[in-house]
């Protein structure tokens, strides 16, 4: 093709610019514009564009004179492939098979698949999209080929890896897209040919190699390689998931089809029926192959030891497993389960559905009945062999099945049949599936208590944590997901009883003991951490916080029934962890509304405190908010119970957290109003106040056992409040960057307190203390009282109690910017909210309201040149200023919605402003022509709720001068343009 381009030169002094516009330019903005996918015919050119593109990228990497075009176009032989990596007949090659041109085929390619993968969709009907799979598919096994006989001299090992998960990232995504649409029968023989179950097998035992060759390949284990080999399994893991949820979706939306067409509701013609019932029964058989290969790969636990059969000790089994292999079972394992979730879930939205349609989806769900209780057998077994404490008496009672001191070893596997067919045969009754659509489980929670009983060995979790043992977090991470999502699955399948009629209760047993037991230790560890942990390991814990939040989940169903013991020991592990991500969150720790919904977030593209932040402390920053996330959602599934015991306990340890009573020793009290420097409260304080809002915005007002506790609750936040009240919540210290904090940030603490104050009083279904309002509108003044008369920059003089470190660590602190106006907005929000719903208490109080109005207006005021230039006072910007003004101005207009309580009083508050904006406030410099524009429909709606006599009094007592020459301009500028002067 001929590039064809035009430049336009512009000379700015002695320097050039060129813009230059080609035909691959004008090319790219076209495929970036989503209106052509919308277009059939232009997409089926489009696709058939891109099979040539990626068909001469793929043979760029044929080193064998054997492959030729024709080859390529059909799908690849898997099985010749799979025979070899299982008989290990692959040989280094010599280094002379290379290309010259190694950098850019795989920079084209990779770019291409990147494409693939986030192109809107190709529809299934297209002959191109099946053809585009088998090119991929060609490709990894070029790939891996390559990476096996190191045939990479050329190309950055690295970058055949990660040129490998594109292949799976796009292949996933052709896969939705085919799905998206009810394929046609040619077309979807055509695709359940290629993936058949050599293909499926390729998928899991490709990625199970590349996952040891990683080991051999790369010396040093850097987080871009982790994170390449973790996103590799991943995907494989999405790609099963969406096989499953496609041909299981495809299943039940042909025999509904089916039911419709038996009932004389629908018009198609009986040889559509007939493709439907094809289709349908091939959809089905597709799944059960993915079932049955997954159940085969459960048959044994795999280990590095070679050779003869062995015998291996029990507590020795954690050592010699092959932690490679075993994360790609479970993650694929993982990936079915989840799909046929999906799919089920689909058809459970609607209970209203017709009893056939019920009938079917019971029925599809029994047919994979004995693969799902062998996979949450495997997953039984895998935990307790390979993670639980085997030597403690404790145990005996909460594993399963009774577990041998020796285990056979049988080709490079642990042979664990015997222990699984013992599983079964002593719960004969409790892993399928009643005829009537009811799944029987076992949900006994035993009486034992967590905290004094080690479930895991000793040193795992603390390894995990630190960063080591990658391989073994992700299977242990692996197998939470599993576990969560069979659990999840057993309750989709429990219906309500009007819905459902069941013959007996579907969760009368849950042994919850050791992955629950498992979970509250790994997430208490996390929370007494030191030092800060591992990022990378932090994604284990998500896991864990699947599983958890699957089992909250079915808390709401009123056949389960937690023991109030059990339950506190979960909410304050959840409440712990969370703890401890506002502690390393620092400034940043935030309730979870303020980071959606602030109307200051346009501000954070700035820098929070004006200095040099790294990329690496944002992406830290994210995982935590990542992590504190999860905990959130996790934690909303037990507060969200019906039950009101489960309530009013997780009520009490949140109140208990509230007051700073220390989990060790009441006597300890947790919440310091500290030195010169401020208070200083714990994380689990911290956590409090967060999970006091959960509890805020999941439960509904009108639950007795939670307003009964509301005073109590509203009086911890002002005591934390004033604990913390110090000029220095508005700084940052400066530290390094893994630095451990020792206490959350006061600031950070204050602001949530505010906003979860606002949040009660904004609640109607509340009663709040006459005294507790006053608060509330004494609060803005207590925190901005002076804040004009602050330092951008200062250091502080280190206090007696500060350690070493902490000594030689850093002492300067710097005033945050963005934080002060988050601040700022949030007071001006609580004034709003507790004048608009506390009426009568707010017309007792009206001079707190006007001295806390009048130090907020100060803050506006024009700062001081001199001041600000030589002495180092803060002063904020003219957008910060601008955004602070808007908040304030709202104060002004609430105050008139209040006209009968506050129209009397409202001259005062003119008088203020107009004193301010004349140039005798505090610094004597007025207010900026920007800011009084902002500020002005604020101070017309006090203008309109003044009486004439309040004018003409306002007037007399300013006496002349500037004041009274601002009030008269003010007056005739509200007649011509706010007051209402009638209909024309």
């Amino acid at each position: 093709v001929e590039k064809r381009s035009c430049k336009d030169v512009e000379n700015s002094g002695s320097q050039s610019s060129h813009r230059e516009i080609t035909l691959c330019n004008v090319s790219v903005q076209l495929l970036c514009d989503t209106i052509i996918y919308d277009r059939k015919v232009l997409l089926k050119n489009l696709v058939s564009g891109f099979c040539h593109a990626l068909k001469k990228s793929v043979l760029s990497f044929v080193t064998d004179a054997n492959e030729d075009n024709d080859l390529l176009d059909s799908p690849p032989d898997l099985v010749d492939i799979l025979t070899k990596l299982e008989n290990e007949k692959f040989f280094s090659t010599n280094s002379d098979v290379t290309h010259t041109n190694g950098i850019d085929k795989l920079w084209i390619c990779e770019n291409l698949l990147n494409f693939f993968s986030t192109v809107p969709g190709f529809h299934a009907n297209s002959k191109s999209l099946l053809q585009l799979i088998a090119y991929i598919l060609h490709l990894e096994r070029l790939l891996l080929l390559a990476m096996v006989c190191h045939r990479y001299e050329s190309c950055n090992s690295m970058g055949l890896l990660r040129l490998f998960v594109c292949c799976r990232r796009a292949m996933k995504n052709l896969i939705f897209n085919f799905g998206k649409e009810f394929p046609e029968l040619k077309q979807y023989s055509a695709f359940s040919k290629i993936f058949g179950g050599s293909c499926l097998i390729w998928l899991l035992r490709s990625v199970q190699e590349l996952v040891s060759l990683s080991h051999k390949i790369f010396e040093e284990h850097t987080d871009e390689m982790k994170n390449t080999i973790f996103s590799l399994v991943d995907k494989t893991s999405e790609i099963f998931s969406t096989l499953t949820n496609m041909n299981s979706v495809f299943y039940l939306l042909g025999a509904k089809k089916q039911i419709i067409s038996s009932s004389g509701e629908s018009s198609t013609p009986k040889h559509d029926d007939q493709a439907f019932s094809i289709l349908e029964n091939s959809a089905l058989e597709h799944v059960k192959i993915m079932a049955e290969l997954l159940e085969k790969s459960t048959t044994g636990i795999p280990v590095t030891v070679k050779g003869s059969q062995c015998v291996i000790k029990l507590e020795n089994c954690y050592d010699t497993v092959c932690w490679d292999r075993l994360l790609c079972t479970m993650s694929c394992i993982r990936g079915f389960l989840w799909g046929l979730i999906s799919a089920l879930e689909g058809t459970c939205k609607d209970y209203l559905s017709s009893p056939e349609e019920r009938n079917v989806m019971f029925q599809y769900a029994s047919r994979f009945s004995g693969c799902v209780a062998k996979f949450e057998a495997f997953v039984d077994i895998c935990m307790h062999v390979l993670f639980m404490e085997t030597k403690d008496c404790e145990l005996a009672d909460l594993i399963s099945v009774h577990l041998p001191q020796e285990l056979d070893c049988e080709n490079n596997s642990l042979n664990i049949t015997a222990i699984m067919d013992e599983w079964t045969r002593h719960q004969p009754e409790e892993i399928g599936f009643h005829s009537d659509g009811v799944l029987n489980i076992s949900t006994e929670t035993r009486g034992f208590d967590l905290p004094k009983v080690q479930f895991v060995k000793g040193f795992l979790l603390e390894n995990l944590l630190s960063g080591e043992g990658p391989s073994i977090a992700f299977t242990l991470r692996e197998l939470y997901n599993a576990s969560a999502a069979i659990v999840k699955l057993k309750g989709i399948l429990s219906f309500p009883s009007e819905v459902c009629r069941q013959i007996c209760s579907p969760f009368q047993k849950l042994p919850l003991g050791p992955m629950v037991a498992t979970a509250y230790i790994a997430l208490h560890k996390l929370a007494d951490m030191s030092n800060w942990p591992d990022m990378f390991s932090l994604l284990w814990i998500d896991g864990i916080l699947s599983y958890l939040e699957a089992v909250g989940n079915i808390l709401a169903l009123p056949e389960i029934n937690m023991s109030k013991e059990l339950y506190t020991q979960v909410v304050n592990a959840h409440l712990r962890a969370i703890g401890k991500c506002i502690l390393l969150q620092g400034k940043n720790a935030t309730l979870p509304t303020h980071e959606i919904g602030s109307s200051t977030k346009t501000l954070y593209l700035q820098n929070r405190s004006g200095h040099v932040v790294a990329k690496g402390i944002i992406n830290r920053q994210n995982r935590l908010n990542s992590l504190k996330s999860r905990l959130r959602l996790s934690l909303g599934k037990y507060v969200n119970v019906s039950s009101n015991m489960h309530l009013n306990t997780a009520v009490q340890v949140i109140e208990r957290a509230l007051v700073g009573v220390n989990r060790f020793s009441h006597s300890i009290y947790e919440i310091n109003t500290g030195n010169c420097d401020g208070g200083t409260v714990s994380s689990d304080v911290a956590a409090g106040i967060y999970c006091l809002y959960l509890v805020l915005e999941t439960v509904p007002g009108n639950k007795r056992v939670f307003k009964r506790t509301v005073p109590g609750l509203i009086g911890a936040l002002f005591n934390i409040v004033l604990h913390l009240e110090s000029p220095f919540i508005f700084y940052t210290e400066r530290m390094p960057v893994h630095y451990p904090y020792l206490h959350p940030d006061a600031g950070a603490i204050v602001l949530m307190c505010i906003e979860v104050i606002t949040a009660f009083v904004g609640r109607h279904s509340f009663q709040i203390d006459s005294c507790h309002v006053s608060q509330c509108l004494h609060v803005p003044m207590t925190l901005f009282k002076g804040f004009k008369h602050l330092l951008s920059c200062r250091n502080m003089p280190h206090s007696c109690n500060q350690s070493e470190e902490q000594l030689a660590a850093s002492n300067e602190y710097i005033l945050d910017r963005q934080f002060s106006v988050d601040m700022y907005a949030s007071c001006c929000k609580l004034l709003c909210t507790t004048i608009r719903h506390q009426q009568r208490e707010v017309a007792r109080c009206v001079a707190v309201l006007e001295d806390s109005v009048n130090i907020l207006l100060s803050c506006l005021e024009s700062p001081n040149p001199k001041m600000v230039s030589r002495a180092g006072y803060f002063s904020w910007n003219m957008e910060e200023s601008m955004k602070c003004a808007s908040f304030f101005r709202r104060i002004y207009e609430e105050m008139r919605q209040q006209r009968e309580l506050l129209g009397k009083h409202s001259m005062y508050f003119l008088a203020g402003y107009i004193s301010m904006y004349s140039g005798q406030g505090p610094f004597q410099t007025g207010i900026t022509r920007e800011i009084d524009e902002a500020l002005r429909p604020g101070v017309y709606s006090l203008i309109d709720i003044c009486e004439e006599s309040d004018l003409q009094l306002l007037h007399t007592y300013l006496g002349e001068g500037p004041c009274r020459t601002t009030f008269a301009n003010l007056v005739q500028d509200y007649k011509l343009h706010f007051q209402y002067q009638g209909k024309i």
